[in-house]
């Protein structure tokens, strides 16, 4: 197998990864298996997606420097896309299946409850590193100034797992488990940028 060929296979696996939620989602819904309440879990169940894929698209970088594979960085653009994609799916589904889109209720939620906040300014991070996620206003904004712009997604990955953790009630081994990834993520950052500034 030539290359490109795993390069295509790995990212027909990002796309079928990704999309597979959806899937096992709308078979939940349409046989009434998400429990007493269907509209509260799918708004965890997008958020909990959004946000591990958030993390994956981080980890892909410490991936392809430990093995070289370009094949990381290839898909890196498709899988943050991808969680882009499920985060604001969760925003649509909390504002639509919990708020029922009352929008003075909305904007009295965002004010008075700070994880809200959270969530949302995680969110809209993101927005402009999505916009610029294409090749061409990589270009045109120039490589350095289209990294640290995309350093952002830390912040935004880090604002979603304070998100979660405000969210969580009782069992705190999945806001957990996000935080102690997201960690590892930066430390590694750290030592990389070290590594390479010497």
């Amino acid at each position: 197998m030539t290359q490109r060929t795993a390069i295509h296979a790995f990212r027909l696996l990002v796309l079928m990864g990704c999309s597979a939620p959806a899937l096992w989602l709308a078979w939940q819904w349409f046989y009434g298996d998400l429990g007493v309440v269907p509209g509260e879990a799918v708004v965890h169940f997008t958020g909990t997606t959004g946000l591990s894929l958030l993390l994956i698209t981080i980890a892909f970088s410490p991936a392809f420097r430990f093995t070289g594979w370009v094949g990381f960085m290839a898909a890196r653009r498709q899988i943050g896309l991808w969680a882009f994609f499920w985060l604001v799916a969760h925003m649509l589904a909390w504002m639509g299946l919990d708020q029922y889109w009352d929008w003075p209720w909305i904007r009295r939620e965002m004010v008075e409850l700070p994880y809200i906040r959270y969530g949302a300014a995680a969110l809209l991070l993101l927005v402009p590193l999505a916009l610029t996620s294409f090749r061409r206003a990589q270009q045109g904004m120039g490589r350095t100034a289209w990294h640290w712009l995309h350093r952002l997604v830390y912040v935004s990955a880090l604002l979603g797992v304070v998100h979660l953790w405000i969210l969580t009630r009782a069992d705190y081994l999945l806001p957990s488990v996000f935080a102690a990834v997201l960690f590892a993520l930066v430390v590694f950052r750290l030592i990389d940028a070290a590594i390479h500034r010497q």
